[in-house]
């Protein structure tokens, strides 16, 4: 308790210098809170629009089209997609499953032309699997086997159109001949995914099988599952029953956003090792200074007969009580910025769409989420490091011999 006390006190000599000492900690604990909230919240919502949107939980392939996938090739395609789901419906996992065709377009209105990207759907089945449905922001989706298209905002602001104009899709048919397809704009989609918002073009699935030459066949089949954890047992049950297809998970088709998620890694531990510099260089100055400062102090407790140990312990509590003040002030500074971050988000979609897909799916709103492991994480690391960093100098400090110690003014 007298150590307790000594170094309660000793921290509070030079009230500036332990301040800004403090602080610095304060404010790397709180930058590296925020960041990893923003990071983990990117990570989490971009995954979620993955799923949502654009994979399910698990999507097979013709064999060979996934080396391709990038080129739409429709001669790669799954002719019997019927009797591939009513299998698949079977089985007790499966919470939906639905059919695609995706296919290069080039969209037009008349007057410009616009490269985009067009999502054939089933209506009924889709909504099992994703989220299209409730995404629609104007107008609305399809029912029956109506004609019409819905259309991402962010093409629709790039041609300047509304729900009930028209546009002409052109592509090529699975045999490669030429097809021109008028379609009235039914609904407008707002998925804050920039793979959809800026991209995407859907329209019914057996209006495009017809206008494609598929005769029937799909370039993909989607299933959402039960239990996402066990989607990899899943795939490999799956690859055994069904032969003659790829079967993937949301993760084989989302290795550039898992690739920029582990890129991440590395900016936090260069924010960690900026802490350890700060914390080593500013409480080991803090703490030789006030060793130098309380020689005949040092002295005087030598001299009574305190054990060099102890002494180091002085010094060593002291570096510690201003990593934990740091720590606390850090930790609620940055879980208070994080929660802002949670609630409202950093909007960046002034800049987004003139940059580009940056691979995150996100069109410009960027949120936090809570991380409560790395807020008592980064509590502990401030503490444990001004401890740890404090015992060089409370060493150099103990090593001062009493009758020297007592000498110096």
């Amino acid at each position: 308790m007298l150590y307790f006390s000594l170094a309660f006190r000793n921290i509070f000599r030079n009230f500036r210098r332990t301040f800004f000492t403090f602080l610095a900690i304060a404010f790397g604990l709180a930058v590296l809170i925020v960041m990893d909230s923003m990071l983990q919240g990117i990570d989490q919502d971009s995954f979620k629009k993955i799923i949502n949107y654009e994979t399910g939980h698990i999507k097979i392939f013709y064999k060979g089209y996934e080396k391709e996938k990038d080129d739409f090739p429709l001669d790669k395609s799954i002719p019997n997609p019927e009797q591939i789901m009513r299998e698949i419906r079977k089985l007790d996992e499966v919470k939906g499953v639905t059919s695609r065709v995706n296919f290069r377009i080039m969209l037009s209105d008349g007057v410009d032309q616009l490269p985009a990207i067009g999502v054939a759907i089933s209506p009924q089945d889709d909504e099992k699997v994703f989220l299209l449905k409730d995404a629609v922001d104007k107008g609305s989706f399809f029912e029956g086997d109506e004609e019409g298209i819905l259309l991402g905002e962010g093409l629709a602001e790039d041609f300047e159109v509304e729900v009930g104009d028209y546009l002409t899709i052109l592509t090529r048919t699975r045999y490669e001949t030429y097809q021109a397809m008028d379609y009235r704009i039914k609904g407008l989609l707002k998925t804050e995914d920039p793979q959809i918002d800026w991209l995407a073009v859907v329209i019914p699935l057996n209006i495009a099988q017809d206008a494609l030459d598929m005769e029937g066949a799909v370039t993909e089949i989607d299933i959402r599952l039960k239990d996402p954890s066990k989607v990899e047992e899943f795939r490999q049950k799956l690859s055994e029953q069904i032969k003659g297809v790829e079967v993937l998970t949301w993760k084989d088709l989302a290795q550039d956003v898992l690739a920029i998620s582990k890129s991440k890694y590395s900016f936090s531990i260069m924010i960690f090792c900026a802490i350890v510099l700060i914390a080593l260089i500013g409480i080991s100055n803090t703490i030789l200074m006030a060793a130098f400062e309380r020689t005949r102090e040092i002295g005087v407790l030598a001299a009574m007969g305190m054990k060099r140990r102890k002494i180091v312990m002085m010094f060593v509590m002291e570096g510690a009580m201003i990593g934990f003040l740091g720590s606390v002030v850090g930790c609620l500074l940055g879980s208070f910025l994080a929660f802002l971050t949670i609630k409202y988000g950093i909007d960046y979609s002034f800049m987004m769409r003139d940059i580009g897909n940056i691979g995150y799916r996100s069109t410009g709103i960027f949120y936090g989420m809570w991380r409560p492991g790395m807020i008592l994480t980064a509590f502990i690391f401030g503490v444990v490091v001004s401890a740890l960093v404090s015992i060089y100098p409370a060493f150099i400090a103990s090593r001062m011999e009493p009758t020297d110690a007592l000498k110096k003014v």
